[in-house]
């Protein structure tokens, strides 16, 4: 086995070396690389191989990685064919530029994995003019309606928070059985506790003192910012819209936000064609020729 196991407490080592590496792509957030880190099925690996950073993930027929090495060398990915009996690893996610990369060494076959939404979110907080015209009425309509109360999550909160989750899997994630994203939302609820409020923060909607819906946030980049989670109990009409647009108002200080891709859903799509993305950045998979 290469490495160790991710832990939480190399999270602000980790956030150092994609803050240098000038990494931008949704993946590259330590809380979201501990929380992808589920034992026993699949176990998240740190190792430093010939001098760069490599995270890693076993597979019945050796090691993949999630992103290529930091920095980019063709001699890491040469060691780990050798440590695979001569199989090249996957790549779970590749951003843009190291894609050219990739594409220069012939290695590898990129496929396109998503493209992610890239927000201005001082606009999205003011929502002014025609475009966000439907957000505006959609936010007036909830508050009139349920009087909700946005406030930062703290550690008493996790309780309920896992059991909104778990009503929303009922209700949202059994109707699209490869939504994953439960797996690793549970466990990052289970570490919220542990992480730093510049590491991680958390907010929550509540109505009539009870949590319905949460979100995690934190920084990429001293002028970006990731929307990690965002979970609301689908029962209540408008209330998505209602949490991403307060806490897009939290994060109006950054100049953009990566709010992650839409996994090709065509509802998730025009849900966050709502908010009006500004960019979209492609990322990829890589797989051996």
């Amino acid at each position: 086995m290469l490495g160790h196991p991710i832990e939480p407490g190399q999270g602000e080592g980790l956030r150092e070396i994609f803050l240098h590496a000038n990494k931008r792509a949704w993946c590259y957030f330590s809380p979201f690389l501990c929380a992808f880190s589920l034992k026993p099925n699949r176990v998240v690996h740190v190792a430093d191989i010939l001098g760069s950073t490599c995270l890693l993930v076993e597979r019945p027929d050796g090691m993949d990685l999630l992103f290529p090495p930091i920095p980019y060398n063709d001699r890491v990915i040469e060691k780990l064919a050798d440590f695979n009996r001569g199989r090249l690893p996957r790549i779970l996610w590749v951003d843009a530029d190291d894609g050219d990369r990739l594409r220069d060494c012939d290695l590898f076959l990129l496929k396109s994995k998503d493209s992610e939404y890239i927000y201005d979110p001082s606009c999205i907080a003011a929502a002014v003019g025609k475009p966000f015209r439907d957000l505006r009425k959609r936010v007036r309509r909830f508050e009139r309606a349920f009087r909700p109360r946005f406030r930062p999550m703290n550690e008493h909160d996790v309780l309920d928070c896992q059991a909104l989750l778990k009503h929303w899997r009922r209700r949202q994630g059994r109707r699209h059985p490869f939504l994953l994203d439960w797996g690793y939302t549970r466990a990052a609820l289970d570490q919220f506790h542990v992480w730093s409020e510049e590491m991680l923060q958390g907010w929550c909607v509540e109505i009539d003192g009870q949590v319905d819906a949460f979100a995690m946030v934190g920084q990429m980049q001293p002028e970006l910012a990731q929307f990690f989670i965002a979970k609301a109990d689908p029962d209540l009409p408008d209330l998505s819209y209602f949490l991403r647009w307060q806490v897009y108002g939290k994060l109006s200080s950054y100049c953009k936000v990566n709010d992650a891709g839409d996994l090709g859903l065509p509802g998730m799509r025009q849900f966050k064609q709502k908010f009006r993305p500004v960019e979209r950045w492609p990322v990829f998979s890589a797989e051996p020729k």
